[in-house]
């Protein structure tokens, strides 16, 4: 017998068919938890994102009520009264508008300096609105509403979170809720 040959006269020298498919389920697990890995960096990078927009705008809104002694601009209200929401339809439209009215606003009292969002690509603010990572306008609440957060004091800004709607509360995000907010 010749090297590399059996008693039965086959080479050894390939894979079985066992050994291949062993191979491939042992990749297929190992790219399965890299992807469940990649999920969850990109959501928790999204998240941190967010988190500083809110920090940053928060940050902005404080300036423009020291300025002016302390009240709350007056923004055209996201959600008008208590009643729950039943329709997320026209939310998008006001977030949008209240959106673009906050940063007007800032900008004209100067409570907005350019640099605090010059980092930011142009899907973060684009000069007249700035969105969560999520693509969702942030909104400006001058009082709490149950209908989208409870703020122990006064004004704050919220993100609709990944679902982009803005009544789940489960994932939106609050700048009130962030360490180092302070007014």
């Amino acid at each position: 017998m010749s090297a590399g040959e059996t008693h039965s006269g086959r080479s050894k020298d390939g894979y079985t068919v066992v050994e291949m498919l062993t191979t491939i389920a042992a990749l297929v697990i190992v790219l399965g938890l890299m992807m469940s890995l990649t999920r969850h960096v990109r959501a928790s990078s999204s998240e941190e994102i967010t988190k500083d927009l809110l920090r940053r705008l928060d940050q902005a809104m404080a300036r423009y009520a020291r300025q002016n002694g302390g009240a709350p601009p007056d923004i055209p209200p996201f959600i008008e009264g208590q009643a729950p929401i039943v329709d997320e339809t026209p939310l998008a439209r006001r977030a949008q508008i209240n959106n673009e009215s906050v940063i007007r606003l800032l900008k004209a009292y100067h409570a907005f300096p350019s640099e605090l969002f010059d980092d930011l690509s142009i899907s973060y603010y684009d000069g007249q609105c700035v969105r969560d990572a999520w693509g969702s306008p942030i909104v400006f609440m001058a009082s709490m509403n149950p209908a989208v957060g409870m703020a122990a004091k006064g004004w704050f800004f919220f993100s609709a979170g990944p679902d982009r709607q803005y009544t789940t509360k489960s994932d939106n995000l609050y700048s009130y809720e962030l360490p180092g907010v302070e007014r």
